[in-house]
This record gives C-alpha cells, structure tokens and sequence, in this order.
C-alpha cells in the first residue's frame, strides 16, 4: 500500500546537516538535493556532501523572509529586494558551480516567526528578488521547491519555473507515481513538475535494510524521498547527462487518490488550559509540529487513526491532531 521508493524509474534524496554524515558510496540514489544555506549561513554540511556525492546533484536554498524585519538582526531594515538578492550572492558564493538552484519556500518552524501565508507580500518580493538575481549569475532559469498546498499562492511571474513540490499521500492508500502532476497542472501552474517528495519519513530500500546514512552513529531510518516526475530530456538537461529511461506515464484522473471522508465531522479544542499541535504525522516531536491552535478551534476530521494506545484525528493530507492523549482529552 502506498508508494515505495522503487517504483520511481528515477529516485533521489534531499540533505542537509539534519541528516548527519551520509555514505556516499553506499547510497541507492540517481540524484540528491543538497541544501547550501539560509540567509547569511552556510549549512555545515554542505561542503562535504556537495563534494563527496557520487549522484547527480542539485543545491537547494531555505529562504530567510523573517530577518530583515527582526530588530536584533544585522539585515535588519533591508528592503525585501535588497535582502533576496544578497542571500542569492550569498547561494552561489557557497555553491562556487554554475547548477540549477531550487528555492526553499516553506514557513519557518517553532514559531519564531509568521507563517508565510500571512506575509505573502514580502515573501514573493524575496523570492522574486533571489530568482531573479540567481537566473542572472548562473544563466540558468532556477526553480522553486513548495508544498502542494502552495501552489495557488503564488503569483503568475512564478508558474514557469522548474518546480520541485512536496505532497506526503496518505501512506495507506495506492498512488500513482505520476498523481502530483495533475495537481499542479488543476493549480495553474505552466510547466509539469520535475521532481515530487513523496515522502518526509521514508527508507531508500523499500526492505529498510541499506540506509547509506549514519546519524549519532545509529542508523537513520526515515529521510525525505524524491521522485523523477519529468521527462528525460527534463533529466538530462538538468544534469548534463544522459539517461535510458522512457518518459514516465501521466496519471488519468481517474486514478489520482481519493482521500476517504468516512470520519468527517466537526469537532473542536476542548482543553482550556493547553493547546493542541497539528502534526504531519500522528507522532509526538518537534520534528511533526506544524503549528498550534487555542481551545474553541474546530477542525473538520476525516480520520480517527490509533498509534500505541492514543487516538488521532486526520484533518487533512498530513495534518494530525491529538484526539486523546496519554489519558488527555483534547477534542469534545
């Protein structure tokens, strides 16, 4: 049930620091996105992946929308421009190589600054600004790396570039391989997207037996996984070389996944005196957090799922919220 690694004609991975040292040698990948930085800051990680990796490869940068508008930081009162383009220089100053260039553009975690959505402004001025200034040092038109549920949220400047999305369907029912496509295509987006993280938490060998990644020396078992969703010729010329691997099969609509709505109801916070976390997944970590709502919300639920003994509710694809909790109940 659900996709496997395996089934993508072309696979990959995405790294950073989080992912600790990773065995290059060992790793069952035709390509890897590695991130370069964010704002001022190099990943401390990028040097040796970038130049031990033994796959095809591709830097991705996490966009800083917040800083210059934060008093106590040195990009304080820098113009929304002004700070894209230099976190560009910054990106490729990094990168010292003439690859393509995915921007990150997702909203920060732990609640140190706003949600993207509620910024929309200043992020596209950012990200226009960083595109713009990339495109002209690499001579290459770079691309942009989102959620699905941003698509729409983006203005028309932005809907030709290469897109790499992340969509995570429901690990319990089948998916085709090619499902996102029309996704983005229904958003209005005109090109196809190349690349699709399928999964935050899966396994390079669908038995779980060869990782290629070592983490506080013990083995990493779940990583962001990528599949090939573009053409060949997509392929090749991204990465200056050749592949003999046919173009993959566009999905009918009427084998893009149904998410089930058996459970829908409304329900909303009870507790009073806590707040409840929507999750990507129904696991308690500062790794699934996405963001936290006061008691009175209410959430529309799909799903009820049980994980050891504590009951969830699905509210949406990857999104969880505690239902009842080590004895803790948190929704009426």
């Amino acid at each position: 049930m659900g996709l496997k690694y395996s089934q993508f004609a072309i696979r990959g991975i995405d790294v950073s620091t989080f992912n600790g040292t990773i065995d290059w040698t060992d790793m069952p990948a035709n390509f890897a996105g590695i991130r370069v930085g964010y704002g001022r800051t190099l990943d401390n990680k990028f040097n040796i992946n970038w130049a031990n990796c033994k796959v095809n490869k591709f830097g991705y940068w996490y966009m800083d929308y917040y800083n210059n508008h934060i008093s106590t930081h040195p990009a304080y009162k820098m113009t929304n421009e002004a700070w894209g383009r230099e976190q560009a220089e910054n990106c490729y100053k990094f990168m010292g190589e003439k690859e393509i260039v995915f921007l990150d553009i997702e909203s920060t975690t732990g609640g140190y600054a706003p949600k993207i959505t509620e910024v929309r402004g200043r992020v596209l001025e950012i990200a226009r600004a960083f595109l713009t200034c990339y495109d002209q040092l690499n001579g290459k038109k770079n691309g942009i790396y989102c959620s699905v549920g941003l698509l729409n949220w983006f203005d028309n400047w932005f809907k030709d570039r290469p897109l790499w999305v992340a969509w995570y369907p429901f690990r319990q029912y089948n998916t085709s391989t090619t499902a996102i496509i029309p996704m983005v295509v229904d958003a209005g987006w005109r090109v196809k997207p190349i690349i699709w993280q399928y999964a935050s938490d899966g396994m390079v060998n669908d038995d779980g037996v060869k990782m290629g990644i070592t983490y506080f020396k013990t083995q990493l078992k779940e990583m962001d996984l990528n599949g090939w969703v573009g053409t060949v010729a997509q392929y090749e010329q991204m990465f200056s070389t050749s592949v003999e691997i046919p173009d993959p099969i566009e999905t009918p609509d009427d084998e893009a996944e149904v998410i089930p709505v058996a459970n829908t109801r409304v329900i909303e916070v009870k507790t009073a005196t806590r707040t409840l976390t929507l999750r990507k997944k129904p696991q308690v970590s500062w790794l699934t957090q996405i963001r936290t709502y006061p008691a009175g919300t209410k959430f529309d639920c799909l799903e009820k799922v049980t994980v050891d003994g504590n009951t969830w509710q699905r509210v949406g694809i990857d999104q969880y919220v505690a239902d009842n909790y080590d004895g803790i109940q948190y929704l009426k």
